[in-house]
């Protein structure tokens, strides 16, 4: 069952790097090297009065000692770095640090703290709890992937600020949640900022950042389903000079996937390494090495005997439909990377950000593609893939505050470049059936013949932004142009085909922020992700558009580390491709979907002791254009209501001192199956988890904790949703997890 069922392919260029990639490669890649050489000269600009104290590295003698640096990468609320609580300030949204408080779109943060003190394994596990985003939509079975919507619609995943590039079919990258300080989430359109996307917005996912204040920990885990976990994470200065930053963070797992004689294993570990000349440049390099070598199944299961009765008797949630002597996966990340900022002046910034990223894949399976009229012989089919994928972006930005008259701007010009190119050899086959309820899992599986297609594609865009500020009042406006081009050659059956699609996308957007701390704001963003294929006329689709309307209110009150937010939105997305109305060979990209919602968020860290977060989520999406029988049924897996609240508690006096506690809930409604014959029932689930420091009761153990930690603490049995055609997925069960760290 390949991912195109629930993935929007990707645009795609020539395997190879042509003459022109590789010297925009070249030219972008010596562009912060160029400026960290220039760092040592002298500034045309004037030394800001603040600082005329400090000696600049242009003026110290040749053989003097740079000064120190003050601690940046450890300031809290800085869009790359730690946040203490619940609560972020800032974000990367706008691509200028802008507070949440001024930014006219729906974004929500999960820190580090909150991921840790969660327990979250996977991204999915991290937003949770965030409204707005339906996690686990292909339940506990699509561990290898991260399969969300966000506001009812497909989500991009991006790693500090860049797009986790894949080649629509198989070769997906997906990093470990444990190497991330933090999870944005952008909903709705970005186009206006990021390129070709999807119309539900990003999940971004920050790296950490090396320290300038040491950190070391290291950490055990042991939990249900044989889980096993090892990780270590070390940072701090490179022999006491904190112009020279380190961190290495990695993770090794291994469990038995929830589905049986499944299994999943990883090794992950992220190298970085940050360099600050002078006070006005920094430049860090990012490394990762991750291995998968096993994953759960990637199966499903019919609505006959999970979500509708079978009187052949009810499913259990572990129920394979695969083979265990035929299934296997093995997937290798590689990447490197580098953020770069340079102040050039008072008024003016550069940045730079790229990265290399290299995946190698090999996967087969056996999966359940239709079940028979006794609704217990479930027929099969065989999918095997080898994949190789290599991708490489560039996001190059100028950031200038101005100023005309009495309105202050800050005005941000960029230019990004993404490629990637991608081959593999795959293939579709036939299975022997399967008796569901007599499943014999020894019998003899032919692999599918294989074909090879050759992908590439290459986007680039240029784009400016304004925020304007005149008193209270801040206008945002954006626009953007990109050019996108995509090639793929089957050479197994001769079948080359190229699209080329160039597409402008804006954004305006109005905030007001009143002293007290409320800032309601109004918006319009827009988004297109092109699609390939040709219509019955020969011509290529146009790209799928999307458009969003929002008006929301947020609050940041006076003297309390608190976040609420409030967002109604109508987000529509146009030029979906439907059966064509005079042919059904046919297809033209003339459907529409529509989400109208509201969003309801909190977070806050009132004190040292209590951290909680609280959403609610409405959502009314529907098919409002199609010409296949959908028009005016609502899109699968998709609740119309969703509630989350989440508190953590330390006790810092008396007796239990040291002692933490947690617990939560997650509420999703009702939802519907892909023609919304039938329903799927909603569920509630609820988590909780104990720490102790030990080291409060014996301080011998001083960064010692111990801690338990229970998702879906009562073994609630469900099923996630029921997607593409009628097949169903089962929920995560309990899921325990107890171990120590130690911190020193």
């Amino acid at each position: 069952m390949s991912t195109k069922t629930s993935m929007k392919s990707r645009i795609v260029s020539p395997v190879a790097l042509r003459p022109l990639d590789l010297a925009a490669l070249l030219l972008f890649a010596a562009a912060p090297l160029a400026y960290a050489q220039s760092a040592d000269a002298p500034s045309s600009a004037p030394a800001p009065a603040s600082t005329s104290n400090t000696p600049d590295a242009s003026t110290a003698p040749a053989d003097s000692t740079l000064p120190a640096v003050k601690v940046t990468a450890q300031a809290v609320d800085e869009p790359y770095g730690p946040t203490k609580g619940y609560v972020a300030k800032e974000s990367t949204a706008l691509k200028t640090g802008t507070s949440l408080l001024e930014t006219p779109q729906s974004v929500s943060v999960v820190t580090r703290e909150q991921m840790d003190q969660q327990h979250a394994q996977t991204l999915n596990a991290a937003v949770r709890y965030v409204s707005g985003v339906t996690p686990e939509t292909r339940g506990g079975i699509a561990t290898r992937y991260d399969m969300l919507k966000v506001r009812g619609f497909d989500a991009d995943k991006y790693w500090n600020g860049l797009k986790l590039l894949d080649n629509g079919w198989y070769a997906v990258p997906q990093i470990d949640p444990y190497l991330m300080e933090r999870v944005e989430v952008l909903k709705g359109p970005v186009s206006v900022l990021y390129g070709q996307a999807a119309a539900g917005g990003l999940l971004d996912q920050e790296s950490k950042m090396p320290t300038v204040v040491p950190l070391h920990e290291v950490g055990i885990e042991f939990g249900n389903y044989a889980h096993k976990a090892a990780k270590f994470d070390f940072s701090g200065p490179i022999a006491g000079d904190d112009r020279y930053l380190y961190r290495i963070t990695g993770i090794a797992r291994s469990e038995d996937g929830q589905v049986q004689s499944t299994y999943n294993k990883r090794i992950a570990i992220a190298p970085s390494f940050t360099w600050r000349p002078d006070n006005k440049t920094s430049l860090t390099l990012f490394g990762l090495y991750q291995h998968d070598p096993r994953s759960t199944s990637y199966g499903s299961v019919p609505p006959q005997g999970t979500v509708l009765y079978n009187p052949n008797g009810k499913l259990p949630s572990d129920f394979y439909d695969g083979d265990h002597n035929f299934e296997s996966f093995n997937r290798v990340e590689e990447s490197i990377g580098y953020k770069f900022d340079r102040k050039l002046n008072n008024a003016w910034t550069f940045r730079s950000n790229a990265r290399l990223l290299h995946l190698a894949q090999d996967y087969k399976s056996v999966y359940a593609s239709a079940l028979e009229d006794d609704l217990r012989t479930l027929d099969r089919g065989t999918a095997a893939s080898r994949d190789n994928l290599n991708s490489i972006q560039f996001d190059n930005q100028i950031e200038g505050n101005i100023s005309t008259g009495p309105i202050d701007h800050t005005v941000l010009f960029g230019f990004d470049y993404q490629h990637y190119a991608s081959n593999f050899d795959a293939g579709f086959g036939t299975a022997p059936s399967l008796d569901m309820f007599a499943p014999n899992y020894n019998m003899a599986i032919t692999p599918p013949d294989r074909y090879h297609q050759v992908l590439s594609g290459t986007q680039y865009g240029v784009y400016a932004q304004d925020q304007a500020r005149w008193g209270n009042v801040i206008l945002t406006l954006g626009g953007r142009e990109d050019w996108a081009s995509s090639d793929s050659n089957n050479t197994t059956y001769g079948v080359v085909s190229h699209q080329f699609d160039r597409a402008f996308t804006g954004r305006a957007g109005l905030t007001y922020v009143f002293d007290n701390g409320i800032a309601p704001y109004v918006s319009y963003t827009e988004s297109f992700t092109p699609q390939a294929g040709t219509d019955i006329n020969g011509q290529q689709f146009s790209p799928e558009k999307g458009r969003q309307y929002e008006v929301g209110v947020k609050f940041q009150p006076k003297g309390y580390n608190a976040f609420f937010s409030a967002a109604l939105f109508d987000l529509t997305r146009k030029n979906l491709l439907t059966v064509n109305a005079d042919n059904p060979n046919f297809q033209s990209a003339v459907g529409e979907a529509r989400s109208l919602g509201v969003e309801l968020e909190a977070k806050a860290s009132l004190t040292d002791s209590l951290n909680v977060t609280a959403s609610y989520t409405y959502l009314n999406t529907k098919y409002t254009k199609d010409n296949s029988g959908l028009e005016g049924k609502f899109l699968p897996a998709i609740p119309q209501n969703q509630a989350s609240l989440w508190a953590y508690y330390t006790v810092n006096r008396g007796p239990l001192a040291g002692l933490s506690m947690g617990a939560g809930g997650r509420y999703t409604g009702t939802t519907y199956s892909s023609d919304n014959s039938f329903k799927v029932s909603s569920f509630f689930l609820v988590d909780a988890t104990l720490n102790y420091d030990l080291g409060r009761a014996m301080p011998q153990f001083k960064g010692v904790d111990l801690y338990v930690n229970a998702q879906n603490l009562f073994n609630k049995e469900y099923v996630a949703s029921c997607y593409y055609g009628s097949w169903c997925a089962f929920g995560y069960g309990r899921q325990v997890f107890a171990g120590m760290n130690y911190h020193w």
